[in-house]
């Protein structure tokens, strides 16, 4: 690793994205809390998490048609600086009637961020070599999970402190930090490919094969009882986390009684149980079987969800959130595995196209229908009804993906 970062245009790169994922934490941990005390809605709290999901369905698949055809360094650079112009329009909003605005905002932010990550993704071998390619991942796989620990408690503090202003500028900040750092690599410069009216008709074209994709992939799954079975658990869990994910800043205020500070530990240690959850599973998963994992992961998550939500104590939640880790990743890190050596070679894509874009539209569902009932039936019922689907789902995993195994053999 030490090799890898010695590189320069990767150091760079590494350091760039540490600066905006904890950019992008704090403001996910602040935004989310100041829209409920301005507007008082379950509701409305929602929309902002439907607003960051929405561009990955839209745009996701065909960011990255575009990325191909783009030079790559100044994709991210022109995202990055896009983004940081962008963010401070939330400064602009003072009233529950200008809502809109941060929805507009989180939806133009995240739809950018869908051609940044392609970007870098494709850069990144040309940048280190193949030799250092795992590496490299690996040091951006550990920014994610140091992000995850900085950002939210650095928002909280900001915006029980400062307010929502300075939570706004240290965001924008941050993307021009990355502009700036990304700026100072030295790439191989890429001309465009196409023409821009036939890139936008290739990226039509790709709309469609999507779409039918999709279905080729459901069609696919319909004959094959474990990938059905894999497809019905995670739906079932995604949309009961949808919901959790939806209300816990309304629980974590009204229920708790707490600010946006305490909410910003509770979110930081979410982040270190997520680590040490996938340092666990990395070391001893292949010890249980994926019915374990995924069964038990489930049902376990679920328990503690409802502990959480009848013990609203601090540090009950806190100590959950982190203790939870293992068993939340255990049932993602060995269904998506699952999934993987469960499907041909010539089918992978089709499947998990028809996975990521099925899952996808559950959590968008699930967290307009958590907003939605939150303010007529009030969040914690919703959470203990959320807590419930994770049991169900690690039931239901438990039962029917052990007779289908067993069946295959």
């Amino acid at each position: 690793m030490l090799a890898t970062l010695r590189n320069r245009n990767f150091s760079l790169l590494w350091l760039g994205g540490l600066i905006s994922l904890s950019g992008n934490w704090i403001l996910l941990t602040a935004l989310p809390f100041y829209v409920y005390n301005l507007t008082g809605s379950a509701l409305a709290t929602s929309g902002l998490m439907m607003a960051y999901i929405a561009p990955g369905i839209v745009f996701g698949s065909v960011a990255g048609v575009f990325v191909d055809r783009w030079d790559r360094r100044r994709t991210m650079i022109g995202v990055s600086l896009a983004q940081a112009a962008v963010i401070p329009l939330l400064v602009l909003v003072r009233s529950p009637e200008q809502i809109w605005l941060v929805y507009l905002v989180a939806f133009l932010e995240a739809g950018l961020g869908q051609f940044f990550g392609p970007a870098e993704n494709a850069l990144l071998p040309t940048l280190v070599g193949e030799e250092h390619l795992v590496s490299a991942n690996s040091l951006n796989a550990m920014n994610d999970n140091l992000a995850r620990m900085i950002g939210p408690a650095l928002g909280g503090v900001l915006l029980g402190m400062l307010g929502l202003s300075s939570v706004i500028w240290a965001d924008a900040l941050s993307y021009l930090a990355v502009g700036l750092l990304v700026m100072l690599m030295s790439a191989p410069a890429r001309p465009p490919r196409s023409q821009p009216d036939v890139v936008a008709e290739k990226a039509v074209g790709q709309w469609r094969q999507v779409w039918q994709e999709w279905l080729a992939g459901l069609r696919l799954v319909r004959h094959d009882q474990l990938l059905l079975a894999i497809f019905a658990v995670f739906g079932i869990a995604l949309f009961g986390d949808a919901i959790l994910s939806a209300l816990l800043v309304v629980f974590v205020q009204d229920g708790m009684g707490l600010g946006p500070v305490e909410f910003g530990w509770i979110m930081t240690a979410r982040g270190v149980g997520g680590l040490l959850g996938g340092l666990l599973i990395a070391q001893f998963g292949s010890k249980f079987k994926p019915v374990q994992l995924i069964g038990g992961g489930l049902a376990v998550s679920g328990l503690l969800i409802l502990v959480m939500v009848n013990v609203p104590s601090l540090p009950v939640v806190m100590g959950l959130m982190v203790v939870g880790g293992p068993f939340f990743m255990g049932w993602i890190i060995s269904g998506w595995t699952l999934l993987q050596t469960s499907t041909a070679d010539e089918f992978r894509g089709r499947v998990f196209g028809a996975f990521g874009t099925t899952t996808t539209l559950l959590m968008f569902v699930g967290s307009g229908l958590a907003g939605l009932l939150a303010d007529y039936l009030g969040a914690t019922s919703l959470l203990n009804t959320a807590a419930l689907i994770y049991v169900v789902a690690g039931v239901f995993g438990w039962v029917v993906l052990k007779r289908v195994m067993g069946m295959r053999g």
